[in-house]
């Protein structure tokens, strides 16, 4: 379970930002649906909501998790790589001359196997600024610290660090050398990691093939899909196989003449010969007669005959299923693109009304009609705007003052008269008018 995540100099973020899934003590509301109870003291929240104005730095919020997340995940193989090919993708914020000459910084704090881990590191193109990893049991002991390639070892607590300190070169996490190795906490903070996904609402490149597998392997989750998908009219979903390619290369082969062409098409040929074929998705809709009386369900090629809408909302069931049925953390940026506001609500309710494994949403959206008290806590709705000096800064509906913002509000409301912050505002309203007519003065 996420508890916070910290990122600085990254992108649109020059200070550190934080986004919390600790539930404020004081609030009450949805207590029995929307938050995970650790103790009779802290909470955890299953859902947080981000909001904000076009490039405001939703998607660079999450795009800062998916680094870290990628990092952590792929940090080892660049052990392996030429000294030219080690460089670490960073985008620092480029907004100002002090942050060019920083580190980036990441830090998560998490509980695993009811144990609470603080994890992070500081990181320049070419090298580990800093790392380390705290665990709490009674109270929050370093497992390992690193600072400019020394490394300091707690050796009761994270003995199998040891003797692996000049094995981390200077690009490498020194966590995922240790997991190499077989370490038990090391490979659970990176099992951790593997255990969250990060998807992008617009494209469905990142989830489609996932989902398609599952409805080809998983029974179970075929037939949940199925029960989910009556409200579309659909009747069932299957899936087949079809050829990836449909060029006719002996023909094309036969009609030319060019014998540099016929051996281009030659090799197309063999690389043919290798092609696996493609999975699709059939959706099987009910026919009715003259009278209106059912006669027949007909198949639809999912691809080519259903909605937009549609096949968001199919593919996206797959990495749903999976994060609720598995306890894990997903995470989506414009989740609200292609879908209806109340369909959305059906799926975020999955996690506050039928969570049974404490999994976790974070998502960020445009669509007001969700800012609702019927829907979420104060503690989790989230707004990004962007300073005066181009930095995104982040901060929650439980940051306000109780009176002004108090549990009966109308969020949505608020948030669209400016009360809130983190909306769009045209101060030169009448001079983008004049200049549309060419009226200029």
């Amino acid at each position: 379970m996420l508890i916070e995540f910290n990122v600085g100099n990254f992108l649109s973020f020059r200070d550190i930002s934080t986004l919390s899934m600790v539930g404020v003590r004081s609030y009450k509301e949805h207590e029995d649906t929307n938050v995970i109870k650790l103790n009779d003291k802290a909470k955890l929240l299953k859902a947080a909501v981000v909001y904000g104005n076009n490039a405001s730095g939703k998607s660079n919020l999450i795009r800062s998790i998916s680094f870290m997340r990628w990092l952590v995940i792929h940090s080892f193989r660049d052990a392996l790589l030429e000294e030219s090919d080690k460089k670490i993708p960073l985008v620092k914020f480029l907004l100002n001359s002090r942050s060019e000459k920083e580190p980036s910084s990441f830090e998560v704090t998490f509980i695993s196997n009811s144990i609470r881990y603080r994890y992070g590191f500081e990181v320049e193109e070419n090298e580990i600024e800093s790392e380390w990893l705290f665990h709490t049991t009674s109270k929050e002991v370093p497992l390992f610290t690193r600072e400019k390639g020394k490394i300091s070892i707690n050796r009761s607590s994270f003995k199998e660090g040891l003797d692996l300190k000049n094995k981390t070169k200077k690009n490498v996490l020194f966590l995922t050398v240790v997991a190499q190795f077989n370490g038990e906490i090391s490979n659970r903070v990176i099992e951790w990691f593997k255990n969250f996904n990060v998807i992008n609402g617009i494209h469905d490149r990142s989830f489609k093939r996932y989902t398609i597998n599952k409805l080809k392997e998983d029974v179970e989750f075929q037939k949940w899909v199925n029960r989910f998908i009556k409200y579309l009219e659909i009747s069932r979903i299957t899936t087949i196989e079809e050829e990836v390619s449909d060029i006719d290369v002996e023909k094309l082969k036969e009609q030319e003449k060019d014998e540099e062409l016929i051996n281009f098409l030659t090799s197309i040929q063999k690389l043919k010969a290798r092609e696996t074929k493609r999975d699709q998705i059939i959706t099987w809709h009910r026919k009715y007669d003259e009278n209106n009386i059912f006669v027949d369900t007909i198949p639809f090629a999912f691809d080519r005959q259903e909605s937009e809408g549609t096949k968001k909302l199919i593919y996206l069931l797959g990495p749903w299923y999976d994060t609720l049925r598995n306890g894990k953390i997903l995470i989506v940026d414009e989740l609200d693109s292609r879908l209806h506001t109340n369909l959305i609500k059906k799926l975020v309710g999955f996690f506050h009304q039928t969570n049974e494994t404490n999994a976790q949403l974070i998502f960020a959206v445009h669509d007001t009609n969700l800012l609702s008290r019927d829907i979420f806590r104060r503690d989790q709705i989230w707004f990004i705007e962007k300073n005066q000096f181009g930095a995104s800064e982040l901060y929650s509906l439980g940051d306000f003052k109780s009176e002004k913002v108090r549990k009966k509000s109308a969020f949505d409301k608020n948030y669209e008269q400016g009360k809130y912050g983190a909306i769009p505002y045209f101060v030169n309203e009448e001079e983008i008018i004049s200049s549309l007519y060419g009226k200029e003065k």
